[in-house]
């Protein structure tokens, strides 16, 4: 096992940079929204907000693979972490909703270019041996990211401009960690776009519970401080059941050593029935406090089972030479659910209230299983 856990240097510095990147958006979690909030700006236009960065990564996802061919992969990353880390010091400065819609597209922009091009990166270097347990690493060192940036707004406050100071700084720690990386040669990459179209023929499954990994996953990391404001809790509590939900991410290596005997499509459809139930839970008894951070922690192992599992499937499909623009196509599916999900999440709490966030999930949850009972049928036929 411990033989597993052995990488080269090329990659544990790409899981360092993916480490500090995930804190930087672990606080922009809980700052972003509370910004909004403390400008008065009702969940469905914060819902839009986050649509509008989701709708800046598709619209990057037509252009990244010739824009990366071009610059090479060091030069994109350097762009997108620099731009990024600036647009974080600046939105603090709450001038207008539509202004922070400006900021929110560009910003969804260099996400989806620095995030796509690290995660091709490191499944390049994988050997398929590796890619289960690496890719259990990759999910588990983003929830501990994830769930380490709530802690620290927790110490520097949620409206404190030190925290968006904190967050871009460590964007640019996460690109020192490629910087190292200069010399080492860069993969050949193809600028070929692959279409959703395509990616569906290929594996219909896959696509479908990505689409759905992401729409309820989003819902939970956009509306989660929303949920727990509107049932009383501050801010900082609200922001900590987050880290609860990403504290479950040492669970993610462990499904990469179970996915070498067990099939991906049986843990993902394992991990929706289990998303269904935890949030069935929450919707008959969100007031518990105590509750909530034990549901959340059990569904962030639900969507681990989903996660690790549809990823490794994904990188399996296609040649190394393909990964940046299959892995393109798969982070614009995610942003598709994405965007339903947020759109979703914030109409249904304008109209249920609290109770529209767990509804929402358990919506999503209901939609996947029902299209893979539907697809099932029709290859059985």
């Amino acid at each position: 096992m411990l033989d597993s856990l052995k990488f080269s240097r090329e990659l544990n510095l790409l899981f360092l940079s993916i480490f500090l990147f995930a804190t930087a958006i672990g606080i922009d979690l809980v700052t972003f929204p509370t910004v909004l909030t403390l400008n008065h700006v009702d969940p469905a236009h914060i819902g839009l907000a986050s649509t509008c960065e989701i709708i800046g990564g598709i619209f990057a996802s037509f252009f990244l693979s010739r824009f990366v061919g071009k610059l090479g992969m060091m030069r994109a990353l350097g762009f997108s972490a620099f731009g990024y880390s600036a647009a974080i010091l600046l939105i603090y400065f709450y001038q207008g909703f539509w202004l922070w819609i400006l900021f929110a597209i560009f910003m969804g922009c260099c996400w989806f270019i620095y995030v796509i091009v690290r995660q091709s990166w490191l499944n390049i270097l994988l050997t398929d041996e590796q890619r289960g347990i690496a890719t259990g690493i990759f999910s588990m060192i983003v929830s501990a990211g994830l769930a380490i940036g709530p802690v620290i707004v927790n110490f520097t406050g949620a409206s404190s401009y030190l925290s968006f100071i904190i967050s871009a700084i460590l964007v640019l720690s996460s690109y020192n960690c490629i910087l190292l990386l200069r010399k080492s040669p860069q993969p050949k990459i193809e600028s070929k776009r692959i279409a959703l179209k395509d990616f569906f023929k290929k594996n219909p499954n896959c696509f479908m519970a990505r689409f759905f990994l992401d729409f309820q996953t989003y819902i939970l990391l956009i509306f989660t401080v929303v949920f727990g404001v509107h049932l009383g809790f501050s801010y900082e509590a609200a922001g900590l059941l987050i880290t609860a939900y990403m504290a479950s991410g040492f669970f993610d290596i462990w499904v990469g050593f179970l996915l070498k005997k067990v099939s991906p499509y049986n843990l993902i459809n394992i991990g929706f029935l289990a998303c269904i139930y935890s949030f069935i839970i929450i919707l008959l008894y969100a007031k518990s406090y105590l509750l909530l951070v034990a549901l959340y922690f059990v569904f962030g192992m639900s969507i681990a089972c989903i996660y690790v599992s549809v990823f490794k499937i994904a990188n399996e499909d296609y040649e190394k030479e393909k990964l940046v623009a299959a892995n393109a196509t798969f982070q614009l599916i995610g942003s598709i659910g994405s965007l339903c999900g947020t759109l979703t999440g914030g109409i249904l709490i304008n109209i249920f209230g609290s109770q529209g966030f767990p509804i929402a999930i358990i919506l999503s949850c209901v939609f996947y299983l029902t299209f893979l009972v539907i697809n099932e049928k029709k290859y059985s036929k």
